[in-house]
């Protein structure tokens, strides 16, 4: 009988344990509302290592996204006219830059040097 409470007991405190443990671990995520993001003006398509479009042309102060549609991770290199670099984007992920200056900006990824794409980026009026 004694053996059964001490089980039982050793049972609830599990239980209890896990709860409390689940509970001090759990997180919220917080987004930016959309009010907080920045007006996308254009939108690359990674897939099939291709950049589509390959070429796209902005105003200073636009909003690229990169979306990652393909099986593979890229990244994305920029050389001049200022150097940049968007880091890792892995499948199904993107990469948003806001190009403050005007200029050709030529890029590359690391991992496939034959996928390039140019982002020109015209004075604002």
């Amino acid at each position: 009988m004694k053996r059964r409470i001490l089980l039982l007991l050793a049972a609830i405190l599990a239980v209890a344990t896990i709860v409390i443990a689940s509970t001090a671990c759990s997180s919220t995520t917080t987004t930016a509302s959309e009010e907080d993001a920045p007006a996308i003006a254009m939108t690359v398509h990674v897939k099939d290592g291709e950049f589509d479009p390959r070429e796209i042309e902005i105003e200073a102060g636009g909003t690229v996204m990169w979306i990652n549609d393909d099986v593979a991770s890229h990244d994305l290199h920029f050389l001049a006219p200022k150097k940049l670099y968007s880091g890792v984007v892995k499948p199904e992920k993107a990469w948003i830059h806001t190009f403050a200056t005007a200029g050709t900006y030529d890029y590359y990824c690391d991992f496939h040097n034959t996928m390039k794409g140019v982002v020109v980026v015209r004075p604002a009026p």
